[in-house]
């Protein structure tokens, strides 16, 4: 592997811009939960459409401080982390402990994070994993897991306290939320929360993450087999984080992410193996049939 020094690209993380994106989240986040509050009929779609996009981009930016890029720091990233997830109730280190471990063993069976093709062996099997409609019975299933002290995932001691820590303290913020929401404000908490959150937010971040992985070869530790890049709109591009550009990022999970377009771009320069965003979505849509079919 070459040696990030070694790099055509800048390796340096851009701590301004890193906060100029958590801005923009939350800035966006906000007008939009004040829009909820005060708007009705035909603009509440629109509403709800928006707050999902701006929590399931958060997951995407979580991602970056998972690895410990998106500002100077442990705590930092940690507190950054907690508060992107917090809306779809992803625990920072919980998920960031399974993510490094399907970063060690992407492409083999030790792999705990992906998906595979039990997911979506049939129709109700495609839609229960598109959808998640378990997403916050898994959240209490979980957190009571964490409270027991059981491990949920690859943890060792301290990750799994930290995990545990955040975990209360995600359930305690839900619980406030959903009480004085139901108390004071029943419509915000349904239009602003639990509907974008738990209804939207879920398909919308598996169309983001699907082309990362699937449709590619599960059981190869060569990332240009198990791994996907894909050239897309630079909408896109900001909306998942860079993060289409996947190979390069499992290569360089250090790497800032706006850093990973350059990067490709050095990497395939002449090459035809190139794939835009239409290919990997029907790559992906084939894969999902291949497993319906017991391919």
């Amino acid at each position: 592997m070459t040696r990030p020094d070694a790099l055509p690209v800048n390796p340096a993380p851009s701590y301004g811009l890193s906060a100029l994106k958590l801005a923009l989240w939350a800035c966006g986040t906000g007008a939009l939960l004040v829009a909820a509050a005060t708007l009705s009929g035909p603009a509440t779609l629109a509403v709800v459409a928006g707050l999902a996009v701006f929590y399931a981009h958060g997951l995407e930016l979580q991602h970056e401080a998972m690895h410990a890029i998106l500002l100077p720091g442990e705590p930092a990233n940690r507190v950054a982390g907690f508060l992107l997830g917090a809306p779809m109730l992803a625990g920072f280190t919980d998920t960031r402990v399974r993510h490094l471990h399907h970063h060690r063993h992407v492409g083999t069976p030790a792999d705990v994070f992906d998906r595979s093709c039990r997911d979506f062996r049939s129709w109700r099997a495609v839609l229960l994993h598109v959808f998640e409609p378990d997403r916050l019975g898994h959240f209490a299933t979980t957190t009571l897991a964490l409270v027991q002290g059981r491990r949920v995932g690859p943890h060792g001691r301290r990750t799994l306290a930290l995990a545990r820590t955040e975990q209360l303290l995600l359930a305690g913020l839900a619980l406030a939320v959903v009480g004085a929401g139901a108390l004071a404000a029943p419509r915000l908490l349904v239009v602003g929360w639990l509907v974008p959150a738990f209804v939207v937010a879920p398909p919308l971040h598996f169309l983001m993450t699907a082309a990362e992985h699937l449709g590619r070869d599960p059981r190869s530790r060569n990332l240009e087999a198990n791994t996907r890049s894909y050239r897309a709109p630079a909408w896109w591009s900001y909306l998942v984080n860079y993060d289409n550009y996947h190979v390069e990022h499992h290569l360089f999970p250090t790497l800032p992410f706006h850093r990973l377009p350059r990067l490709h771009a050095e990497r395939t320069s002449g090459s035809p193996r190139r794939s835009g965003m239409r290919r990997a979505a029907a790559d992906v849509a084939a894969a999902i049939g291949a497993c319906r079919r017991g391919g």
